[in-house]
């Protein structure tokens, strides 16, 4: 089954073939139209031929249909995606969705730098000026402001992001390196902002029942 995350509704949903996949006129690339499931707009997918000659538009179909990860697409349009963050000051959650949207379209490098920000911004926000980005964390989990965890995991965005706002950029990054970054920053974010968000609205529910019984 063909899914991905729609460009236009942004949804992650199964994609629908419409009619057969064609094969372009340049390098071999196999083209299919599908329709995202969720809000029905067009989506295209593109993988190159397999250089066995017996490869036709049967089994590109077939390819297309199954996308079992044997062969991998390109899907148009590849537009950033961002995430949402509720309960996060405006300006930091822009910054993070931000940092999504650079990974949607494989800038990972530019992705974990947004992701350092993100960190640096927060740590003002709580009134930590002083000092580097590594002093900033662990005065946070002094202040209680996070955890032990995460402020591990904050200084493992710091460590990798270290390397992109100095320049270095001898060691490639991978996908999976900005993902866990991603993950980190995400967890973060929802230790400082929004689990505390939660709990307020949770205890301001159960004070509105014991005010009001009978409602």
């Amino acid at each position: 089954m063909a899914s991905r995350t729609c460009w236009h509704c942004h949804q992650v949903a199964h994609m629908t073939r419409m009619g057969d996949s064609y094969q372009t006129d340049k390098d071999s690339i196999w083209a299919a139209f599908f329709k995202c499931d969720y809000c029905g707009y067009p989506n295209i997918a593109l993988m190159a031929a397999y250089v066995d000659d017996g490869f036709d538009r049967f089994d590109a179909n077939s390819v297309f249909s199954k996308n079992d990860g044997s062969q991998p697409f390109v899907w148009l349009p590849d537009e950033p995606l961002g995430k949402e963050f509720e309960d996060v000051p405006q300006h930091i959650a822009d910054a993070a969705s931000e940092a999504y949207a650079c990974f949607s379209i494989r800038s990972y490098r530019a992705a974990i730098l947004m992701a350092r920000s993100v960190l640096e911004a927060t740590a003002k926000d709580k009134k930590v000026t002083k000092g580097n980005l590594a002093s900033k964390i662990d005065e946070l989990a002094a202040n209680g402001v996070i955890s032990e965890q995460i402020k591990d995991e904050a200084h493992e965005i710091r460590y990798l992001g270290n390397d992109m706002a100095h320049g270095d950029f001898t060691e490639p990054v991978s996908e999976e390196d900005a993902d866990d970054m991603l993950g980190f920053l995400a967890t973060f974010l929802n230790y400082v902002y929004q689990m505390p968000a939660a709990i307020r609205r949770r205890q301001e529910a159960r004070k509105n029942r014991r005010a009001n019984p009978n409602v």
